[in-house]
């Protein structure tokens, strides 16, 4: 790629001259980086690369009656590509590689992540939150397609809940096995991406030469990194602890939902170490925060006060917000949140003697079969239950925004019981 064509969010001069903390804690878990290092040039590449296979069935999928894609590929996702009658080769594309396995994957290591995963109970969803989202929200670049769509700013409510749903079902899914709902719903936000990549790139105010294509591979692993090495990162950082094969387990788990996704396998991090030294390479190469970014920002951080009602519901929604922003500083830094323009927070020093406490239980907890096991049970029903304060009973449909009709929204906007606060992406 010339340097012409590179995108002008690009910022490689970073990685000769980190911030001071970033330069610490490279030194610390011995991470270096080089502006030419082969996979730097390939997350660098893939902000001009979008999913093609996709991108393909939605293009033709525009021109066919109305529904008729959609009803196509809702059968390949429920019953298999063999069970559509003459199916189009980009649906073709699209289903017959999902229809094996890939040769490294790992069920047994799948079924430890999603354990791994159970055990944390809402603390999972407090880092995605918290620490992945708010820390995706400072690359103005890469939050621009929730700016413009406005899925975050007029519909933050039920954006978290459809991310916490589609995140309960991967790991609900045990083994992400081929009919699973977590594997399901993966193909079908792949199609919601896809949509509105479509409809970002048809937009004169999309600016490629800028943001590099709407919804680009970079992106994508930068996505999968929140749900893996990050969360991880900021579990850790809160205290719990992971054996070597869990970290491992949590990264293959999310490398192969990325793959599903439509993400470039070369973007990926496959290993715990490899996903932190990606992590420095996304921070610190993505622009920091502008308008859109702190307007997103807002909108996460008030999510708790606009759901709340009565007295009872408003008090736990202030501190539940309070600690939300003692963790984004306790893990991002003072400098990331107030770029994106989180108020200060008092507390949030004492979330180290809470960790150091954590700490103490889980070294109890690993030694103590019995409550791993009562761990795991308590942390998936914690999880079920925000959800299901998030969503209720409604189906999610992994559609764009603007082809929510009117009395769907209306039911969004009862939307309530958000104060326990799970599930974020991108």
């Amino acid at each position: 790629m010339s340097t012409s064509t590179i995108p002008t969010r690009w910022h490689a001069e970073r990685l000769r001259n980190p911030p001071a903390r970033l330069r610490r804690i490279g030194r610390v878990l011995g991470v270096r980086i080089h502006e030419t290092d082969a996979d730097v040039l390939r997350l660098r590449d893939g902000l001009l690369r979008a999913d093609p296979v996709a991108d393909d069935f939605v293009a033709w999928a525009a021109e066919q009656p109305p529904g008729h894609g959609r009803r196509l590929f809702e059968r390949a996702v429920e019953e298999g590509l063999a069970a559509v009658p003459r199916p189009p080769p980009c649906l073709v594309r699209w289903f017959e590689p999902l229809e094996s396995k890939p040769d490294w994957l790992d069920r047994d290591a799948l079924r430890l992540a999603c354990w791994t995963a159970w055990r944390v109970g809402a603390s999972g969803g407090t880092v995605l939150s918290a620490m992945a989202l708010m820390g995706g929200y400072r690359s103005s670049a890469a939050s621009k397609p929730l700016a413009m769509t406005g899925a975050l700013d007029r519909m933050v409510v039920r954006r978290l809940g459809e991310t916490s749903r589609f995140y309960l079902d991967v790991v609900e899914s045990e083994t992400f096995s081929r009919f699973s709902k977590g594997f399901k719903s993966t193909c079908r936000v792949r199609l919601m991406h896809a949509k509105v990549r479509r409809g970002l790139a048809r937009r004169s105010d999309w600016n490629e030469r800028a943001w590099g294509v709407p919804i680009n591979q970079t992106d994508m692993a930068a996505t999968h990194l929140e749900f893996s090495a990050v969360y991880l990162s900021g579990l850790i950082a809160l205290g719990f602890r992971f054996t070597a094969d869990e970290r491992a387990a949590i990264m293959h788990l999310w490398r192969y939902v990325g793959n599903v996704l439509g993400a470039d396998d070369e973007l990926l991090a496959h290993d715990y170490p490899t996903g932190v030294r990606h992590m420095f390479i996304h921070g610190l190469t993505n622009p920091h925060a502008d308008d859109d970014s702190r307007a997103l920002a807002r909108a996460l951080h008030g999510v708790p006060a606009r759901t709340a009602s009565g007295a009872l519901e408003r008090a736990s929604a202030y501190w539940t917000t309070r600690y939300r922003t003692a963790v984004s500083r306790f893990t991002l830094g003072h400098e990331a949140i107030d770029d994106i323009g989180l108020p200060r927070e008092p507390l949030t020093p004492l979330l180290a003697l809470l960790s150091a406490g954590r700490f103490g239980l889980e070294t109890i907890r690993r030694r103590v079969p019995a409550l791993d096991r009562r761990a795991r049970v308590r942390g998936l029903e914690a999880q079920r239950r925000v959800v299901d304060d998030l969503v209720g009973t409604d189906e999610v449909h992994y559609v764009p925004y603007d082809e929510r009709g009117p009395s769907r929204a209306r039911g969004l906007a009862q939307t309530r019981g958000v104060t326990s606060g799970m599930g974020t992406s991108r």
